[in-house]
């Protein structure tokens, strides 16, 4: 029988096999602020390039006469790589905008259906020839019954994440919203084009398995290489995405460095900053952003986001809430105030009392209620009579 080493499907997965590991590569190397978030993301990409290759040795007529067709490598490197694609995305939308601890214990339930499917694999020895459909009826019953349990998790469980990933998206915009995050546009559109992507993957994945008992070979043979396909277009569209946008992801760098040395920085747009920040306190207005911040100062937005990483070298996020910490720090100071946390948080600026707890206990490194009370406790030391 002669078989045909690669075909145009085959071309495609090659090619986005090469393309995933290059933006694998590309979002761990790239520097920025975000450099938890990109790692996940960079994982995730990873993932991709496994899974695809994996599918190549599955489903390739030539790799399936090689000796691989004889093992469960290649079945075993598909079903972790597809499981652990809905956690590692879930992961990266929560890292974009909050501290995110990977090694606290409730992370490692999201690995349960990586690690079952695992797990049953290597137990029932499922190799090449028993992950295929087609040779389903020579399969012994108990292997069976492990494949198609095995294919309802890897095929079933990323589209659960759909709605996991819809709140970590939601939850996102709302922080945007409240403590105006140093998210780039940029970091937000690659965030949407790899959660639509995947969500149409899943959602396709997912309808396909449930749907095949009702399908024609043909058709379902169509389903399984279209989500290939689907795969495809994502990893070109942020491909060709961060070729275009590469200049201006890393201009979240901590510090431009295209911007000019703090010498040859215009002072009197310095001091309008300044004029800003210390006579009209806009930090204190919940509402201000970059584009409100500088219309206040008569300047252009990329004119202010300059001078602030190069004279105050931070970001626009970290500048003004570093202000309103430092207010925050002021009112809770005064022991005689009767205000409320959530009173105080309002009062300095912030527009919601967790991204208030969360910046505070980032810069300060305890919450606003244990630095109340030990500066009350300090007031009170200073306050008690000393014996001579």
């Amino acid at each position: 029988m002669k078989y045909h080493f690669l075909n145009l499907h085959d071309v495609v997965i090659i090619v986005s096999i090469l393309e995933s590991a290059f933006l694998g590569a590309f979002f761990w190397l790239i520097p920025g602020k975000q450099r938890l978030a990109r790692h996940i993301l960079a994982f995730l990409f990873l993932l991709m390039a496994g899974a695809l290759t994996s599918t190549l040795f599955i489903w390739n007529s030539y790799l399936q006469t090689l000796a691989i067709a004889n093992c469960n490598i290649a079945p075993l490197v598909l079903a972790t790589c597809l499981l652990l694609q809905g956690p590692a995305l879930y992961l990266y939308l929560n890292a974009l905008s909050r501290d995110t601890n990977l090694w606290q214990w409730p992370k490692a339930l999201h690995l349960v259906p990586a690690l079952t499917s695992a797990m049953v694999i290597l137990a029932f020895n499922i190799t090449v020839k028993d992950w295929l459909p087609r040779d389903w009826p020579t399969v012994p019953a108990s292997t069976l019954l492990a494949v198609k349990y095995v294919w309802v998790l890897f095929k079933c469980v990323p589209a659960t994440y759909i709605i996991a990933c819809l709140h970590a998206e939601y939850r996102l915009r709302q922080d945007m919203k409240q403590i105006y995050s140093n998210i780039s546009q940029r970091e937000l559109m690659v965030a949407d084009i790899v959660l639509g992507g995947f969500f149409v993957h899943w959602l396709w994945s997912c309808a396909g398995y449930l749907l095949s008992g009702y399908l024609s070979d043909q058709a379902n043979e169509f389903v399984g290489a279209s989500s290939d396909y689907i795969a495809a277009i994502l990893l070109n569209t942020l491909f060709v995405f961060g070729l275009v946008n590469t200049r201006q992801l890393l201009k979240t760098l901590p510090a431009d460095k295209d911007a000019k040395p703090e010498t040859e920085l215009p002072m009197e747009k310095v001091a309008a900053i300044e004029q800003c920040i210390h006579v009209q306190k806009l930090y204190l207005e919940n509402n201000i952003n970059l584009e409100r911040f500088a219309e206040r100062a008569g300047l252009k937005p990329r004119d202010v986001s300059t001078i602030i990483n190069s004279h105050y070298h931070s970001n626009f996020f970290e500048f003004i809430n570093g202000f309103r910490i430092e207010e925050a720090k002021r009112l809770l100071m005064n022991a005689d105030s009767g205000e409320s946390i959530l009173d105080i948080a309002y009062r300095s600026g912030f527009n919601s009392q967790s991204a208030f707890h969360r910046f505070f206990k980032r810069m300060v490194g305890i919450t606003p209620s244990q630095y109340r009370n030990r500066k009350r406790h300090v007031i009170d030391d200073e306050s008690m009579p000393h014996r001579a």
